[in-house]
C-alpha cells in the first residue's frame, strides 16, 4: 500500500511539472506583491537649532499640528529691525510729501503772480510805446515841446524795464518748478525704499512662520532623524510621516498574465499570515516593463525572457504596513 501511494505521489508531481496540476501554472507566474503607503520626510525650510521636538516614532499627528520648533531669536531681531526701518522711511516719506506739496503750492503761486505781472507790464509797455511813437511825430512837427516829449519817452523806457523785470520773475518761478520735480523724484525713491523694506519684513515673517514645523497631513510618525539641540541646515529632514489610510500593493505581473487585469477591477489579496485579507482596486498598470525573467519553453530547457509590469492595487486599509507581502487570493480563499 505504501509503495502504491508513493508511486501515485510521484505521478502527480510529474504531471504537475507539465502544467497539469490542480492550479494552472500560469497563476503561479505572479509573484508576491509588496505593500506600500504614502510617506514623506518633513523638512525644515530654514537653518537653525532644533529647540523643541514634540513627537517620537509611533506618535499619531493631525494635519497642521506643530511637531518641532526652530530657534527664532535671530529672525525676531531682524523683524524688529525692519519694522523700525519702515517707520523711519514712512516718516521721511511724509516729510518729503509735505515739502513737495508746500514747494509746489508756493512755486505755482509765485509763477501765477509773475505771469500776471508780466501781462500787465506788457499792456503798459504797449501803451507807452504807442504814446512814445505818437509824440515823436508831434515833436518832430513842432506840435509839442521837447519837454513834453521827454516825459513820454521816459515813461516808455520805464515800461520797458518793468516788462523785462516781470519776464525775469516768470523765468525764476519756472526754474523753481524744477525743484518741485526733484522733490517728486525724491518721493518716488522713498516709496521704492519703503516697498523694499516691507518686502524684507514679509520675508522675515514667512521665515518666522517656518520655525514651527507642522504635520502635512493626518498620520503616524515612522522615523525621527534629529534630536533636540541639533543644528540643521535648510532642507534637513526632521521626521517621516506616514498616512496609514493611503496604501496600496504593487504586484509584478508577467506579460503572459497582464490581460487578466484592467483598471478599475476589484481584487482580493491575502497576506503571508494566511489570515489578513483585503480588497483593493486597480488604479494603475505601468506602460513600461520593469524586469524580465527566464522561463523554460520546452523539454530541452530552451529559455525566453518574460517581462513583468507593475500593477498598483489601491487598498487604503489600516491593517497594511509598508513591506508586507501579499498575493492574489484564489477562488474560494
Amino acid at each position: 500500500m505504501k509503495r502504491f501511494l508513493s508511486a501515485m505521489l510521484a505521478l502527480c508531481l510529474a504531471v504537475s511539472s507539465f502544467g497539469c496540476g490542480s492550479k494552472p501554472a500560469a497563476d503561479n507566474e505572479i509573484e508576491w506583491g509588496r505593500a506600500d503607503a504614502k510617506e514623506i520626510d518633513v523638512n525644515s525650510k530654514i537653518p537653525g537649532r532644533v529647540v523643541e521636538l514634540l513627537v517620537k516614532a509611533g506618535d499619531e499627528v493631525q494635519a497642521g499640528q506643530v511637531i518641532a520648533r526652530i530657534d527664532k531669536r535671530d529672525l525676531v531681531a531682524k523683524k524688529e529691525q525692519y519694522k523700525a526701518s519702515i517707520e523711519a522711511i514712512e516718516a521721511q516719506q511724509q516729510q518729503a510729501a509735505a515739502t513737495t506739496t508746500m514747494q509746489t503750492g508756493t512755486t505755482q503761486s509765485a509763477l501765477g503772480a509773475a505771469q500776471s505781472a508780466q501781462a500787465k507790464a506788457g499792456a503798459d509797455l504797449a501803451l507807452a510805446r504807442a504814446d512814445y511813437e505818437r509824440y515823436s511825430d508831434l515833436v518832430a512837427n513842432g506840435a509839442v515841446s521837447q519837454q513834453v516829449f521827454e516825459q513820454f519817452r521816459t515813461k516808455y523806457e520805464v515800461a520797458q524795464a518793468t516788462y523785462e523785470q516781470a519776464g525775469a520773475s516768470v523765468r525764476q518761478a519756472q526754474a523753481s518748478l524744477g525743484q518741485t520735480d526733484v522733490d517728486q523724484a525724491n518721493e518716488a525713491a522713498m516709496a521704492k525704499k519703503l516697498a523694499q523694506a516691507q518686502a524684507a519684513l514679509q520675508e522675515v515673517e514667512v521665515s518666522l512662520d517656518e520655525t514651527e514645523i507642522r504635520a502635512p497631513f493626518d498620520g503616524v510618525i515612522t522615523e525621527k532623524y534629529v534630536e533636540e539641540g541639533s543644528m540643521i541646515s535648510s532642507g534637513t529632514p526632521l521626521v517621516a510621516v506616514q498616512d496609514p489610510t493611503d496604501n496600496w500593493v504593487d504586484l509584478k505581473v508577467p506579460e503572459t498574465q497582464l490581460s487578466r487585469f484592467a483598471l478599475g477591477d476589484e481584487v482580493s489579496l491575502i497576506a503571508r499570515d494566511g489570515e489578513t485579507r483585503v480588497t483593493g482596486t486597480i488604479t494603475d498598470i505601468s506602460k513600461k516593463a520593469e524586469f524580465a525573467t527566464q522561463r523554460a519553453t520546452s523539454e530541452r530547457g530552451d529559455a525566453t525572457d518574460i517581462v513583468s509590469f507593475n500593477v498598483k492595487i489601491q487598498v487604503d486599509d489600516t491593517r497594511l504596513r509598508p513591506g508586507m507581502r501579499l498575493r492574489l487570493a484564489g477562488d474560494g480563499e
